[in-house]
């Protein structure tokens, strides 16, 4: 799984966990041959004293949320990518055994600089909208990745000139994934 990092997040990951999770070539032609179904952007943004870091999936515009991650947890982000990918395939109704099972095909988390500017703007974009949903609830940082990442995920964006809802973009595609790996 290929994570573009932008110039907002890249800081953050300290010198170690960047080297030990940087991305080799290979594994970049990899997730390119994919149909970029391993292929994601992460960018950070500030919020009340801390940050939100969301993920967006390159195609699809699915986002991964990951509300309040401090400096000290980014040594641990990417198995915080994999646990909140994997709860979130299960959360789109694939079973436990399915959402195992892309996780494998995935590979390990590494990270790159670079990242595009129409991906970084899905992510502002999303940010945003999850802002106007939250508009009359509680402080972001107090709700679960989950619950965020559905909300989102439920919104209707235009993609390749249709009006579409990135969860079912992402379903469409992680069946699509499933069913071509049985073969």
């Amino acid at each position: 799984m290929l994570i573009h990092l932008t110039r907002s997040l890249l800081p953050f990951l300290n010198d170690q966990v960047a080297r030990k999770y940087s991305a080799p070539e290979a594994i970049r032609k990899r997730s390119q041959e994919q149909n970029s179904i391993w292929q994601w952007h992460a960018h950070r943004f500030p919020y009340a004293n801390s940050c939100c870091v969301l993920l967006c999936h390159d195609d699809t515009g699915y986002i991964l949320s990951f509300p309040g991650v401090d400096a000290s947890e980014y040594e641990f982000f990417p198995d915080m990518v994999r646990e909140n990918l994997m709860a979130s395939v299960e959360d789109l109704g694939f079973s436990s055994s399915e959402a195992r099972q892309l996780l494998l095909q995935s590979g390990p988390v590494v990270f790159d600089d670079q990242s595009n500017n129409k991906t970084k703007e899905m992510l502002s974009v999303a940010w945003q909208d999850l802002h106007n949903l939250l508009e009359d609830r509680p402080n972001l940082l107090m709700w679960n990745p989950l619950r965020l990442n559905e909300m989102i995920n439920q919104r209707i964006i235009k993609k390749g000139g249709q009006w579409c809802r990135p969860d079912d973009l992402f379903s469409e595609l992680i069946a699509s994934n499933l069913f071509s790996s049985d073969k």
